[in-house]
């Protein structure tokens, strides 16, 4: 499978990868009217978003393919989705989805955890996603009803991680290890590891 494009959360002034979450989806775009399509093998879900954290989240921005059954892939290049929080959808500019929205400020009621990651600490995979622990910063964020209430720094055991798999080169050996362990039990939530 590609390799995803991941969403996008701004934290503390940097943006960072969206790894994973606990908890739920974040946004729903049915929930407002929109129909993603895929677009891109790159997106297969139809859809990416820019999520910022203050002391609660918020969905910034949103770019994703809005397809209404029955039209051909040509209107649907010319249409776009219902507004959002007010704001109405703009073409993008540099193709692909047709609605894409900007400066939502769309207040996220969410609960559970997410996991962010910046800076490459190795060669990004041609396939698949990279591991949580591919990251020079890896944090988990705990939210409450959107409202964040822990931001835990994860990088010294994703740094652990990192250099077994280094040496490893397979996943689910790195995994397999007691360091594997302290990974899964360090985070608040299970995130499938």
């Amino acid at each position: 499978m590609t390799q995803q494009w991941p969403d996008q959360v701004l934290f503390e002034g940097v943006s960072c990868d969206l790894v994973c979450r606990a908890g739920g989806e974040l946004f729903d775009p049915r929930a407002h009217g929109l129909n993603p399509g895929e677009w891109c093998t790159a997106l297969n879900r139809g859809w990416r978003a820019h999520y910022r954290v203050e002391q609660r989240l918020f969905l910034d921005e949103l770019l994703l393919h809005h397809e209404t059954p029955g039209f051909t892939a040509k209107q649907h290049d010319r249409m776009r989705g219902p507004p959002i929080n007010g704001v109405q959808a703009q073409a993008y500019p540099r193709g692909g989805g047709n609605s894409h929205y900007l400066g939502l400020a769309l207040p996220i009621a969410f609960g559970g955890g997410l996991l962010i990651g910046d800076g490459d600490a190795i060669e990004r995979f041609q396939r698949g996603s990279p591991p949580a622990w591919a990251y020079l910063r890896l944090r988990e964020l705990v939210f409450v009803d959107g409202e964040l209430i822990e931001a835990v720094d994860h990088s010294a055991i994703a740094a652990g991680l990192r250099d077994r798999d280094r040496r490893c080169r397979d996943a689910d050996r790195v995994l397999g290890y007691p360091a594997g362990q302290q990974w899964r039990e360090a985070f608040c939530y299970d995130y499938g590891f």
